[in-house]
């Protein structure tokens, strides 16, 4: 008796060996997708992707396996998902934003994979060392970047409070595009007469207080595409409501969360644009070799009337 339990149980321990490695195993060409945390600007360019897939006929279960996961504000784990979809064979990996973009490429390396990675969303891909330049392709590195110039932000936000001098930045220090940011709008501001004071915020349930430190200092805030402010975007409007501080974004999702003012890319459009050259490659997997990074094609600058309207603020005609 003991001796056929032990061979059922080596039979059932086999069965479930044999599940483990192939219940992750797709006859469809995998798509592996990381986010770095979840929050609006980003679930938009994650939907435009999907959708754009969808209408280039490439339906998730019939066609490709779609599978997604979010690092939670953890490259460490971003690069564990990277991983887990090389060893699963993925067809591609569609990395947003910086960090995660990051933490997928340095997976493929160590791995020494040919899975291509297309970015979203990123800032800056050649400070985040994911091409080397955005006029030659990479070999298996693509992507389409959220970058609008600081000078045309700065610009806009000065037509809506013309009596602005000082700007308050919320950032992560551990974001690459936030310093690269950092330095540009420095620099711009520099050239436009306006100061700059920055408050660095390394996790989203520091960013309030970082906000407040600047309510003294500042005459407006603006958050410039940094993940880990935009994730606490909430705590930045009721940080900035003590004082009747505007804020102004480059993401025109905040808007309805109590911004003043955006001027950014479009991130639905965005990740319509990510969607082609995804599917492009799909068609052509030589292509992941000869594609060139993108800027986004879709950019809008909008304001809050309602939120004008609290702060007193008069809106002109040309904005």
């Amino acid at each position: 008796m003991n001796k056929n339990i032990f061979i059922i149980a080596l039979v059932l321990t086999g069965i479930g060996l044999w599940w483990k490695n192939t219940s992750n195993k797709s006859a469809l060409p995998i798509i592996g997708v990381i986010q770095v945390i979840e929050h609006p600007a980003l679930d938009q360019t994650r939907k435009g992707i999907f959708d754009e897939l969808q209408a280039q006929g490439f339906k998730d279960t019939q066609v490709i396996d779609w599978r997604y996961q979010s690092a939670q504000g953890n490259p460490a784990l971003a690069a564990q998902i990277a991983q887990k979809f090389i060893g699963e064979n993925a067809a591609i990996i569609v990395a947003i934003p910086t960090t995660v973009s990051q933490s997928a490429l340095q997976a493929i390396q160590q791995s020494g994979s040919n899975t291509p990675l297309v970015f979203a969303s990123v800032t800056n891909p050649i400070t985040a060392k994911l091409v080397k330049s955005d006029k030659q392709p990479e070999k298996f590195v693509t992507g389409v970047s959220n970058y609008v110039s600081v000078q045309k932000q700065f610009d806009y936000f000065k037509k809506i409070l013309p009596t602005m001098k000082r700007i308050g930045v919320v950032y992560n220090p551990g974001e690459v595009n936030s310093i690269t940011l950092n330095k540009e709008m420095s620099k711009a501001g520099k050239n436009m007469g306006l100061e700059i004071i920055f408050a660095p915020a390394s996790r989203t349930v520091d960013v309030g207080e970082a906000t407040k430190s600047l309510l003294d200092k500042v005459d407006a805030i603006f958050i410039n595409n940094d993940n880990t402010a935009l994730a606490s975007f909430d705590s930045v409007i009721a940080a900035a409501k003590l004082q009747n501080i505007p804020v102004f974004v480059s993401d025109l999702d905040c808007l309805s969360k109590g911004a003043l003012a955006a001027l950014g890319a479009d991130q639905y459009a965005l990740g319509r644009q990510t969607g082609k050259m995804i599917a492009n490659i799909l068609r052509n997997p030589e292509a992941a070799s000869s594609t060139t990074m993108e800027y986004p094609s879709v950019v809008r600058g909008e304001c809050n009337e309602k939120v004008a309207a609290e702060l007193k603020i008069v809106l002109p005609s040309n904005v």
